[in-house]
C-alpha cells in the first residue's frame, strides 16, 4: 500500500469509516472530525505515536486482519510508509548501521509455549512494530515486577541486519517525531521477518527473546520487489486475497481495479477476469465463471504460450503471476461446461483449447481434465486415450507419477482379456 496512488476519494473514505466506528464516543468522533480538518502527510508518525483513536483503530483493523478497513486507511498507511522510509535514507546516510532495539509486552501462557517451540524458526509479527532503544523502557511495558495474573513478562531484542535495511520495509528512530520522544522509539513497518534465535525464562513468569532479521540476500529478488513496489495495483491486492481465499474481498478488489482504471491494458484485464474466473468457478457460480472466463478471453490478442511451474494439482491452469493465455482460458470453460453437464460446450472448448501453443505440462493438464469427463461420461476407451496422451506428454516431468496414476485408476475399469474388469477379481 505504500506505493499506491491515494486521492481526497480515499481519504473521505477513511475519515468515514473512522466516524462510524465511533459513532456512540462523541469525543473521540469530534477528534477525528479535527484531524480531518487538520490532516498532514508529513505528520503521519507523529499521529501514530499519539495516544488517540487513530492509533487504537489501526492497531485493531491490523490486529483482525480486517483486508477492507485495512484497505481504507491505506492512504495513511501510505503516508507513514513514506515519512518512515524518508527518514531511514537520512538515518543511513548519517552512517546508521546494525542496530539493537527491545520491546516489552504481556503474553498468556500459550502464546509462550508458540513461542517456545518456534525457536529457530521464522516468524512474522502483526502489524507495525513499536520497540525502543532503551532496556528499562520495553521492561515497564512488559510489566516486569507486576502481578499479572495468568499473563508472562517478555521482553524481545530485535537484532537488525544492516543488509536487510532500506530493501522494502522501512524502520527509523522516530525520536524527532514522536508524542513521547523519551521512550526513544524505533518503528518497523509491517512485513519484516524475524529468526528467534534464544528464548530464556528468568524469575518468575519472565521472558527473555532474542529475534535476529532475516535476510536472504539475492540481487534478483531485491529488483523484483522494488520493482513491485513502484507498480502496487488494486488487483495485486486481489491477487494476495485470493490466495488467501478470502473470495469476496478478492473480487471487490479486482472490480476496482476495473472500474478506477480504464487504461489498464488488455492482458492485464484478462488476468483479472481470468482470476475472477477461477474464484466463481471454486464458489460454484458456474455461470458467472462462463461470462468472466469469456471477457477475458476477448482481452486475448494472441495464443502465444508463456511458461509455468510444474504442478501436480488437477485445478484450473492458474499461475497467478503469470499472464493467462487463450489454452488456459479454454481449458477452464471446457471444465466450468463440465461442471454444468453441457456436454456440447465442454467438447468445443476442449478442442478450442489443445489447438492452442502451449507447453507439454499445459496440454497434458488439458488432456487429463476431459480424460476425467469421458469417464464421467462412460465413455471409457475416449478417457483412456486421452489420459494415455497426458502421461506421454509428462514422462520427463516430475509429476509424471500423479499423471500416471491418474490412468492406472481409469485401467482397473476397463475389461480385460477376459472379458471382466480389473476391479471385478
Amino acid at each position: 500500500m505504500g506505493h499506491m496512488h491515494y486521492d481526497e476519494h480515499h481519504f473521505n473514505q477513511m475519515w468515514n469509516l473512522f466516524h462510524r466506528r465511533y459513532f456512540v464516543n462523541a469525543t473521540a468522533a469530534q477528534q477525528i472530525r479535527n484531524l480531518a480538518d487538520d490532516y498532514k502527510a508529513d505528520q503521519a508518525i507523529n499521529y501514530y505515536t499519539q495516544d488517540s483513536c487513530l492509533f487504537r483503530f489501526l492497531n485493531e483493523i491490523l490486529r483482525l486482519e480486517n483486508f477492507e478497513n485495512l484497505f481504507k486507511f491505506g492512504c495513511y498507511i501510505s503516508d507513514l510508509y513514506n515519512q518512515l522510509e524518508n527518514l531511514e535514507k537520512q538515518q543511513i546516510q548519517n552512517g546508521r548501521q546494525n542496530i539493537t532495539v527491545f520491546r516489552g509486552k504481556k503474553y498468556p501462557t500459550q502464546v509462550i509455549q508458540q513461542l517456545k517451540d518456534s525457536v529457530g524458526n521464522l516468524i512474522t509479527l502483526n502489524g507495525l512494530i513499536s520497540t525502543t532503544k532503551m532496556y528499562n523502557v520495553a521492561a515497564r511495558f512488559a510489566g516486569i515486577g507486576e502481578k499479572r495474573e495468568g499473563y508472562n513478562s517478555v521482553i524481545f531484542e530485535f537484532k537488525i541486519d544492516s543488509k536487510c535495511i532500506n530493501l522494502y520495509r522501512p524502520c527509523a528512530d522516530i525520536k524527532t517525531f514522536s508524542q513521547f520522544p523519551d521512550e526513544k522509539e524505533v518503528l518497523f513497518f509491517m512485513g519484516f521477518i524475524w529468526k528467534i534465535e534464544f528464548m530464556d525464562n528468568y524469575g518468575t513468569n519472565n521472558w527473555y527473546v532474542v529475534l535476529e532479521s532475516y535476510t536472504d540476500y539475492n540481487p534478483e529478488l531485491t529488483r523484483s520487489i522494488l520493482d513491485a513496489r513502484l507498480n502496487y495495483k488494486y488487483s495485486d491486492v486481489g491477487d494476495i486475497l485470493q490466495q488467501l481465499s478470502d473470495h469476496t474481498s478478492a473480487i471487490d478488489f479486482y472490480q476496482r481495479m476495473l472500474d478506477e482504471d480504464e487504461n489498464i491494458s488488455g492482458q492485464h484485464r484478462c488476468h483479472i477476469y481470468f482470476n475472477m474466473g477461477v474464484i466463481a468457478e471454486d464458489s460454484g457460480r458456474n455461470l458467472d465463471a462462463i461470462n468472466y472466463f469469456k471477457q477475458a478471453n476477448s482481452c486475448v490478442k494472441s495464443s502465444e504460450s508463456v511458461g509455468i511451474e510444474e504442478s501436480t494439482q488437477l485445478k484450473p491452469l492458474l499461475a497467478p503471476n503469470i499472464a493467462a493465455t487463450k489454452l488456459h482460458i479454454y481449458n477452464n470453460l471446457t471444465r466450468v461446461y463440465m461442471n454444468i453437464e453441457d456436454e456440447r460446450s465442454a467438447r468445443k472448448y476442449f478442442q478450442d483449447a489443445v489447438e492452442q501453443n502451449g507447453s507439454q505440462f499445459e496440454h497434458a493438464t488439458v488432456l487429463r481434465n476431459f480424460g476425467f469427463f469421458e469417464f464421467k461420461c462412460r465413455k471409457l476407451q475416449d478417457a483412456k486415450r486421452y489420459l494415455e496422451q497426458a502421461v506421454d506428454l509428462v514422462k520427463n516431468y516430475v509429476c509424471y507419477g500423479d499423471f500416471k496414476r491418474s490412468l492406472d485408476a481409469l485401467l482397473t475399469h476397463l475389461p480385460t482379456s477376459t472379458g471382466t474388469s480389473t476391479t471385478s477379481s
